[in-house]
């Protein structure tokens, strides 16, 4: 075996050898962050879903505030991309809006201790933002006006923001609710509908009339709301109790019934997509659990092996 000899001239190989190090240090701390980065893109605990308007895309947040992009086809979700959100954000709500031409998502929460309404273009990119004095809890987006309600959690107001400007109004404000979460708009018939996430009850407000009511009660913690145009159905997710509702707004006597139950753990939101078909984000089973009309459950992702 031959020896190794070391020559040391004028420190320059010790030099050498200490930038070999420092390199090799970094390149060490560099795969450490890519590799916390890929976790990041991991689907893990989704809690926020919504649906473009054909129902062909979903949309879906995670905990570790990554939007993740599926495309819906008949017998499964495929995920086509994933996209970053400032960790700065805390997202509430979202929905899935198109105005000026632009598809994006527009997501109601906080930031830096306000409230906020971002958009974002579906490649990450954010082109606006909308700043409240209240936490931003619920959205929905109109697509005939170009415009998204907002609720605030901490005041019970609802407001309406101008998607293609600056402007945001003041709309109303729910004087009995106690803390005002997801919010659904129903274009049709002009209703507002709001979830009360502290009674466990789910307002509508009249755009009509100005008037408020309580819709349904007796609920958990309601953390998505969807409404189906079709048939005027409103669908409640409620985690706490592991299930999904519906009821039908155009009843005199709205009752809510059971929808869905099952397999699902913790229930944080849900979509209409093709086929009449629902989405279901389990936040639990890190999962998303597809429904058919009838309440079967057809297919999840990711898959199981």
């Amino acid at each position: 075996m031959r020896g190794v000899h070391l020559e040391w001239r004028s420190g320059h190989s010790l030099v050498n050898v200490m930038r070999v190090c420092s390199i090799l240090f970094l390149l060490g701390l560099i795969s450490l962050r890519a590799g916390q980065e890929l976790d990041q893109t991991k689907f893990e605990r989704p809690s926020i879903v919504d649906s473009n308007d054909p129902g062909s895309e979903l949309y879906v947040l995670d905990t570790w505030g990554t939007l993740h992009e599926l495309r819906v086809t008949a017998h499964s979700l495929e995920e086509y991309r994933t996209v970053s959100l400032p960790v700065t954000l805390t997202p509430a709500d979202m929905a899935y809006s198109r105005a000026g031409g632009q598809e994006s998502v527009l997501i109601a929460g906080s930031q830096m201790g306000r409230g906020i309404v971002a958009r974002y273009a579906l490649d990450g990119t954010e082109l606006h933002t909308w700043t409240f004095r209240n936490i931003c809890s619920g959205i929905d987006f109109d697509a005939a006006s170009h415009a998204a309600y907002v609720a605030t959690s901490d005041s019970n107001e609802i407001y309406r923001v101008d998607v293609q400007g600056t402007d945001s109004k003041f709309v109303a404000r729910i004087p009995n609710a106690t803390k005002l979460g997801p919010l659904a708009f129903d274009q049709v018939g002009g209703n507002i509908y709001v979830a009360d996430v502290a009674a466990g009850a789910i307002y509508q407000y009249s755009m009509a009339t100005k008037v408020s009511k309580v819709l349904v009660s007796n609920l958990s913690t309601p953390t998505a709301l969807s409404f189906d145009s079709e048939s005027s159905r409103l669908y409640i997710a409620d985690p706490g109790r592991r299930a999904i509702f519906t009821v039908d707004t155009r009843s005199n006597k709205p009752i809510m019934t059971e929808f869905l139950s099952g397999p699902l753990k913790s229930p944080y939101g849900m979509a209409l997509i093709l086929s009449d078909r629902m989405a279901v984000a389990d936040y639990g089973a890190s999962s998303i659990l597809v429904f058919s009309s009838k309440g079967a459950l057809l297919f999840r992702f990711p898959p199981k092996d």
